[in-house]
């Protein structure tokens, strides 16, 4: 019976390890890896950034300066009156208020892909709003006038978005650092995109001289340098300069031209890492 109950342990241990042994290379083979810091190879990033232009500039924009210019200066010699609404004077010791055109307001969204662990693809859409504030010219019924009319500037500012478009591009990303918490980049983009503009022709149309808003389509390139910074292997912040040029055109201009450049800053965010929470 001695013999009977140790050839039975034997047997027993025999199963064991023939049944653990395999459950515990399966374990082996199915955990995941850790999670890497920063870019590589074969992951998809999302990235929402925004922030403001600290320069613009291009022939659109400039030709909008030069408009205001001509009324302020028109103005000044005292070509044309200035008043204050409709036929209320305007004190000619009292300035006119400041033109300016503002820094617009940009959005960005992308996603991109780790071609290598250096180089990356992406596909982004992009908006942006600049606003402008400026003199108007008005006109008023003058049966005095051998045209029948005076025209005059309003010395209330016009304020109003001059420029707004919503791109959408795609581009390569070189990333000098593989793996890294720190992860910074240079990119290029080509675009294409619909705008809508303020395009004041100083053409007189039923006593207004209009400033019709026109829509139009363009193509663009932007160059960017940024960095990313991942907290987490699933989350980091994103920081990018970048430069833009644009090209317009629309049912009121044959070409024109917009440039901005600026500062943008956001979260960007690693799919495979978040997919092994």
């Amino acid at each position: 019976m001695r013999i009977e109950f140790n050839h039975f342990n034997r047997f027993v241990t025999i199963i064991c390890l023939a049944i653990c042994i395999p459950y515990t290379n399966v374990r082996a083979q199915v955990q995941k890896p850790e999670p890497s810091y920063g870019f590589y190879k074969g992951v998809f990033y999302f990235s929402m950034i925004g922030g403001e232009t600290s320069y613009t500039g291009g022939s659109l924009i400039q030709r909008e300066k030069d408009y205001q210019n001509g009324l302020r200066s028109q103005a000044n010699l005292g070509i044309l009156p200035v008043r204050m609404v409709g036929t209320v004077p305007f004190p000619q010791s009292f300035p006119l208020p400041t033109d300016k055109i503002q820094s617009g307001n940009t959005r960005r969204v992308s996603m991109e892909y780790g071609l290598t662990d250096n180089l990356g693809f992406f596909i982004s859409y992009n908006t942006i709003a600049i606003e402008s504030q400026g003199t108007n010219q008005l006109a008023v019924i003058d049966r005095n006038q051998p045209n029948g009319y005076t025209t005059y500037i309003e010395a209330i500012p016009l304020s109003a978005t001059l420029y707004k478009d919503r791109s959408y591009g795609l581009g390569l990303n070189y990333h000098f650092l593989s793996k890294n918490r720190f992860d910074p980049y240079v990119g290029l983009e080509v675009s294409v995109l619909n705008f809508d503009t303020k395009y004041r022709s100083g053409q007189l149309n039923n006593l207004y001289y209009p400033t019709y808003t026109h829509p139009g389509t363009g193509y663009g390139g932007r160059v960017a340098f940024g960095t990313n910074y991942f907290i987490t292997p699933e989350f980091g912040i994103a920081i990018e300069i970048y430069g833009s040029r644009k090209i317009l055109k629309s049912n009121a201009f044959e070409s024109e031209s917009i440039n901005h450049a600026g500062f943008q800053f956001g979260f960007i965010f690693n799919f495979e890492s978040m997919g092994r929470l």
